[in-house]
């Protein structure tokens, strides 16, 4: 047992030879399976369908237990698990209403993001970088009406894009991360 809790640069240097170990695979997969999805969006969007319909499986069956072991009797704490395991299980099942579920969840996603950059740009009136939130909030909207006028149909594609151009951008970024962090090192 540890007598001590270790000082905080020691922490940091773990953590520092930590990330590196399998920064690098890690950023390549990531870029390699974006760059495949832009060229098979349909494949990609399938494959966030059923990964998402897995963690929602997987959360169903920890609920289910959670609520066995909690020794609950009432429906409603039966409700959820049923819940998750039934949507996931749709998904599986019809994965055309998964990716369009999908499809609406980016809408709703990105009329929040575009709300929230609008409301930014207003609290930094007259500061540096207010033009950014406000093109930020423009492209959001932009992409929603996207989705939006090209749904179900286009969610196939469009979820398998964005999807993909995500994927390749955290691949980018973990590769800058990991250099960030080597020239710390030296």
């Amino acid at each position: 047992m540890i007598d001590q809790m270790p000082d905080l640069p020691t922490i940091v240097e773990t953590e520092r030879k930590m990330f590196g170990k399998y920064v690098l695979p890690i950023a390549i997969i990531l870029i390699i399976i974006g760059i495949l999805g832009l060229l098979s969006p349909v494949i990609l969007s399938a494959a966030t369908d059923g990964v998402l319909a897995a963690v929602l499986i997987l959360a169903g069956f920890t609920w289910f237990i959670h609520s066995y072991q909690m020794h609950q009797h009432q429906l409603a704490d039966w409700l959820k698990p049923v819940l998750l395991f039934a949507t996931g299980g749709v998904m599986i099942a019809l994965p055309n209403a998964g990716i369009a579920a999908i499809g609406l969840m980016f809408i709703l996603y990105f009329v929040m993001d575009a709300y929230r950059n609008f409301t930014q740009s207003n609290a930094h009136a007259g500061h540096h970088g207010r033009g950014w939130f406000i093109f930020s909030g423009v492209i959001d909207i932009a992409i929603a009406i996207l989705f939006f006028v090209t749904w179900p149909q286009g969610s196939l594609i469009l979820v398998g894009i964005f999807v993909g151009v995500n994927l390749i951008f955290d691949g980018i970024i973990l590769l800058m991360l990991r250099n960030a962090v080597a020239g710390d090192n030296k």
